[in-house]
């Protein structure tokens, strides 16, 4: 899960834009760039749900897929492969 924080945005020079950023603070990475600090704590709260739900998918995923290698005779490697190309297709 994605550790966000709202900053304020600085040029080159270390002087402040106006703007404000939605930063993964663990990744040291701008998500977005926003004009006001309320549109940015509105993406923020997106960006946070998205990535719960991502967490959420993959743990749902992961079990899943646990299952499904236990059940068949198939590598995790081949059942990604088939996924992706047979049944997301």
């Amino acid at each position: 899960m994605a550790k966000l924080a709202i900053c304020y945005e600085l040029d080159d020079a270390g002087k402040d834009t106006g703007r404000v950023q939605v930063v993964d603070v663990d990744e040291d990475l701008v998500l977005e760039t926003c004009d006001t600090e309320p549109e940015a704590e509105a993406a923020m709260a997106r960006i946070q749900s998205e990535d719960d739900r991502n967490a959420k998918i993959t743990a749902e995923y992961l079990e899943w897929e646990k299952g499904c290698l236990t059940r068949h005779e198939i590598s995790k490697d081949d059942l990604r492969v088939y996924l992706v190309n047979v049944v997301i297709i």
